[in-house]
C-alpha cells in the first residue's frame, strides 16, 4: 500500500511528506492540477465535452495507482481537481483542516473553483471513502470522522525538538503572534500588548496581508503590531522556539485545535488562546494554557506568574504525523 499525498503544496505539508518517506511508503503527488484545472473549469462552465480530456489526464497522471493504494487529498486543494480523481480505482480519503463554511467561502469567493450555486458538500464529499475533519461541529453535522490535529513532524522529530527546548532559556521574555489581518484580531492585540509589557514581556505581533501589496493603506496600523507578509512554516517554528508565550486568536466558532496550539505545547511554551474547545483536549493544563475571553484580561498576570509544568511528551504522540498516517491506513486493513 502506497499513500499518495495529492497536491499537499503548503511548505509545511511538503516538509511533512519528505520526512515521512524515511518511515513509510509515501509519495508527494503535486502535479495533478498542472494543465488540468483551468482548462477543465473553462470547459465545464461553457458546457463543452470533457470526458476524453479527463480520461487523458487520468492516464497520464494516475495510471500508477493500484487498487489498495490511498489517494490522500486535502480539503482546500481538492476542489481544483475533483473531476480527475472522483472515479479513480483506489482508496480515496479527504482530510479537512478547515470548516465547511470556510471552504465554501474560499472556493466560491477567492479561488473561484466552485460556482455560487454549488456547495462543497454536494460537489466534493460524495467521492471519498473516508472523510476526516479536525472540527467537532462539522464531524457531528456532516458525519465526518474526527481526526486529531497533526504536526508536520514525526514523533522522532518531536523528541528532538522537545530536547532542544528542555536545554534552552530565553534572555528576553517574548510573546509571539502571527496571523491574517482581521479587525477583531487587531483589537485583541491592542488590548493585550500593554498587559504583557507591564509584566516584562516584549511582543512580536504580526498581522499578514494576503490580498494586496500596499498593506499600510488598507489596514489600521498600531504601535503594538507589525503589518507584513507571510513567512515560511519553518521560520514560524523558529519564532515559536525563541518565544516564551504564544498568542492564538482563532476564527469565530472554531471547535478544533490548531497547529499553533500543538506547537506551543510541544515546545514548552505558554499559550494564550481564544479557542474555548481546547479544554476538551488531554494536553490541556491551566498552568500552560490561558483561555482568553472578553472579560478575563486582568487574569493574564496571574497566569504568567504561576509555575510552569511541561506536558509529558508521550501525550503528544497522537498529534504526530505518524499517528495521522497510522489512523488512515488502519482504516483499510
Amino acid at each position: 500500500m502506497t499513500i499518495y499525498f495529492a497536491e499537499w503544496n503548503a511548505d509545511y505539508e511538503k516538509y511533512m511528506v519528505n520526512t515521512l518517506k524515511s518511515e513509510y511508503d509515501v509519495v508527494l503527488f503535486n502535479k495533478l492540477m498542472k494543465h488540468f484545472r483551468n482548462i477543465n473549469l473553462k470547459l465545464d462552465r461553457n458546457n463543452l465535452p470533457r470526458h476524453w480530456f479527463i480520461k487523458f489526464h487520468q492516464f497520464i497522471k494516475l495510471r500508477q495507482l493500484k487498487y489498495d493504494d490511498i489517494l490522500l487529498c486535502s480539503g482546500f486543494g481538492v476542489s481544483g481537481f475533483i473531476d480527475l480523481i472522483k472515479d479513480v480505482k483506489c482508496h480515496r480519503v479527504l482530510v479537512l483542516r478547515d470548516t465547511i463554511d470556510v471552504l465554501n467561502d474560499s472556493m466560491k469567493n477567492k479561488k473561484k473553483w466552485l460556482q455560487q450555486n454549488e456547495d462543497y458538500i454536494s460537489k466534493i464529499t460524495p467521492y471519498f471513502d473516508k472523510i476526516y475533519s479536525f472540527d467537532f461541529n462539522d464531524c457531528k453535522k456532516y458525519k465526518f470522522i474526527y481526526l486529531n490535529q497533526f504536526l508536520p513532524f514525526t514523533y522522532s522529530e518531536m523528541k528532538k525538538l522537545r530536547a532542544e527546548q528542555d536545554n534552552k532559556s530565553n534572555i528576553i521574555k517574548t510573546c509571539f503572534f502571527i496571523g491574517e489581518y482581521w479587525d477583531d484580531r487587531a483589537k485583541v492585540l491592542n488590548r493585550i500588548a500593554p498587559i504583557l509589557h507591564e509584566n516584562g514581556y516584549q511582543t512580536d505581533f504580526n498581522l499578514i496581508n494576503y490580498k494586496a501589496t500596499n498593506t499600510e493603506s488598507l489596514f489600521h496600523s498600531s504601535d503594538y503590531y507589525k503589518l507584513g507578509n507571510k513567512i515560511s512554516y519553518l521560520d514560524n517554528i523558529e519564532k515559536v522556539k525563541h518565544s516564551d508565550v504564544i498568542l492564538e486568536i482563532g476564527q469565530i466558532g472554531q471547535t478544533g485545535v490548531t497547529l499553533r496550539a500543538i506547537e506551543a505545547v510541544l515546545l514548552n511554551k505558554r499559550l494564550i488562546t481564544t479557542n474555548k474547545s481546547i479544554k476538551e483536549y488531554d494536553f490541556y493544563s491551566p498552568e500552560q494554557i490561558f483561555i482568553l475571553d472578553e472579560n478575563n484580561h486582568h487574569q493574564i498576570k496571574k497566569f504568567l506568574e504561576c509555575p510552569f509544568v511541561p506536558i509529558s511528551l508521550h501525550k503528544l504522540y497522537k498529534y504526530s504525523s505518524n499517528a495521522m498516517l497510522e489512523t488512515i491506513t488502519d482504516a483499510f486493513d
